[in-house]
């Protein structure tokens, strides 16, 4: 098959979609072409370890290595390896953050998951060592293969993601009450400029989004509806309306002290656009 077909199909451009910088996706391109190399018999192999290559430079981008040994939960574990695979993986889901900051359970079931995931990585070492049975493979086996390995090697990448969602929960778990305290609290200024005197009557908080974390914050943004009763007039033309408005709120919670919560953004953003409509 042809480079130029290979790269319409489904599974590639879905592949291609998720990788993030131009060499990757010169990479795979690369790869591909390892692929549509007729004649050359070792051609499949070629193409198996460079993907397997492009899914390791992934990892190596996400956790360098000069960053995990400087996550204050890093141990040399291997006579080898300053950094293992393991421990880069691990990076990829938890950042910098102390083992002692995240729940013990979702820690084992951290640990459990990348172990069960370095089991299943290891189906690239088949198809990457050359071997007389698989020298000449049928082209429809060969196809079959193909399309097998870059569909685990968009497994393998989007399974990261799932591990740093996994822990972003138990982030989100620890500064939830907080946030939600100190968005409720904060004043809506923008609100101020609709009415003589306008009285924040209650904040609702809808949703709260963890965006990003890193070694000493967790960045979150904040949903909700601010209340207002709204005055006008003097004693004698007196009168009054209740409106309500979405608002946004970035903040930023210390990974040191989880209650120690910042407001990045200097007051609620409130969209009172429906006010001027």
């Amino acid at each position: 098959m042809k480079l130029k077909k290979l790269q319409s199909l489904d599974f590639i451009q879905e592949f291609s979609a998720i990788l993030d910088t131009p060499f990757e996706k010169e990479l795979l391109k690369a790869s591909l072409r390892n692929y549509s190399a007729h004649g050359n018999p070792i051609r499949f192999h070629n193409f198996a370890f460079t993907m397997r290559e492009l899914v390791l430079h992934v990892f190596e981008r996400r956790a360098p290595k000069k960053k995990v040994k400087a996550a204050c939960w890093y141990e040399r574990e291997s006579e080898k390896l300053e950094v293992t695979r393991r421990q880069q993986i691990k990076y990829c889901a938890q950042k910098g953050i102390a083992d002692e900051y995240l729940d013990e359970y979702v820690l084992e079931e951290l640990n459990e998951r990348i172990s069960d995931y370095l089991k299943e990585f290891n189906f690239f070492n088949k198809y990457t060592h050359i071997t007389e049975k698989h020298f000449n493979a049928c082209p429809k086996k060969f196809f079959a293969d193909a399309k097998y390995i870059v569909q685990r090697s968009h497994e393998s990448l989007s399974e990261l993601d799932d591990f740093e969602d996994l822990i972003k929960q138990s982030l989100y778990d620890r500064v939830y009450d907080c946030v939600v305290e100190t968005a409720i609290s904060s004043t809506p200024d923008e609100v101020s400029i609709l009415s003589a005197n306008s009285i924040v009557d209650s904040t609702d908080v809808e949703d709260v989004t963890i965006t990003k974390f890193d070694n000493e914050k967790v960045y979150l943004e904040v949903t909700g509806t601010v209340y207002v009763t709204q005055e006008y007039g003097g004693k004698h033309d007196y009168f009054s309306m209740e409106c309500d408005y979405p608002f946004t709120l970035e903040m930023a919670a210390k990974i040191s002290d989880p209650n120690d919560i910042e407001v990045l953004s200097n007051e609620l953003k409130v969209d009172t656009s429906s006010w001027y409509e």
